[in-house]
């Protein structure tokens, strides 16, 4: 055998070989164990929705089904890929996703919905969007100007004291604020619960709240907040809610409503939980979980 044909040989030796390590067509699914049918079973159960279960194994490209369960959720599944990397439309989704959050981190709070609104511009004691970030105690509390405003324009002593801080994602707060404040306002009116004058705080941390309300004495306080912008969403706003006449406070003493925003919580649904948790919160006169209260 000559050195060429030998050589030959390797090569397709070789390159075969290769072939076999890339093959990723696509293969049969194993079957399921009964062990793992029936969690996929409780799965689907807490999601609250008929849908198909996914193959336990296989191509997700051979997986005709698997629309009805990644339309339940936005995470990023079943993306596939391009050779070892992300296909070109999820890497380009992504860094739009990033880009978006990144400017919801600097966004500013649009002075024409808050006025739209009713609310009451103040400014908490960073200076600055770059201070805020640096410096998350100065965002916790009023500027010496804006304590001035709330001494001078707020109504004493409501039953509830609402607040819009813009937190990580002013977007969030312009984007759903319309969407909530109008009709929370109009239910907790109907359920007979006086709503003080509403303000919002730029370069606000949660806590911007609880100096607001302690200044007008209210007996329970919503904050409104921009989220921590994720990789799906930099729309989504946070509801706070704090019975404030406590002897001592800490941060379990607090009720959550989260992910408000048309992919997650819709505001509308929102609306009617703050102004249940509301009312339970004042007939209780408690909030959160610490009930050391």
């Amino acid at each position: 055998m000559s050195d060429d044909t030998r050589i030959r040989d390797i090569v397709r030796l070789i390159v075969e070989e290769e072939a076999k390590a890339l093959d990723t067509g696509p293969k049969a699914p194993e079957p399921r164990t009964p062990a793992d049918a029936g969690l996929a079973k409780r799965v689907a159960g807490w999601l609250g929705a008929d849908m198909p279960l996914p193959p336990a194994v296989g191509d997700w490209r051979a997986d005709t089904s698997r629309e009805g369960y990644l339309a339940a959720s936005p995470a990023r599944l079943g993306v596939g890929r391009a050779g070892s990397r992300l296909r070109t439309d999820t890497a380009l989704t992504f860094l739009a996703d990033h880009a978006a959050a990144r400017d919801a981190v600097v966004s500013e709070i649009e002075e024409s919905v808050m006025d739209g609104l009713g609310f009451i511009h103040l400014h908490s004691a960073a200076a600055d969007k770059r201070e805020f970030l640096v410096r998350p105690d100065l965002g916790r509390r009023l500027s010496v100007d804006a304590a001035a405003v709330v001494g001078r324009e707020a109504q004493r002593s409501p039953r509830v004291q609402i607040v819009a801080v813009d937190g990580l994602s002013a977007t969030a707060i312009n984007v759903n604020l319309p969407r909530v404040y109008p009709g929370l306002a109009a239910e907790l009116a109907r359920r007979g619960i006086r709503v003080g004058t509403p303000f919002a705080v730029t370069n606000g941390r949660v806590a911007a709240g609880d100096d607001v309300a302690r200044r007008t004495g209210a007996e329970l306080l919503v904050t409104l907040v921009g989220e921590r912008p994720g990789l799906k969403t930099a729309e989504s706003m946070g509801a706070y809610i704090t019975y404030m006449r406590v002897k001592s406070f800490n941060e379990a003493m607090r009720y959550v409503v989260s992910n408000i925003h048309d992919g997650g919580l819709r505001p509308d649904e929102a609306m009617i939980q703050i102004a249940e948790l509301t009312e339970k919160s004042l007939a209780e006169r408690k909030t959160g979980v610490d009930f050391n209260q």
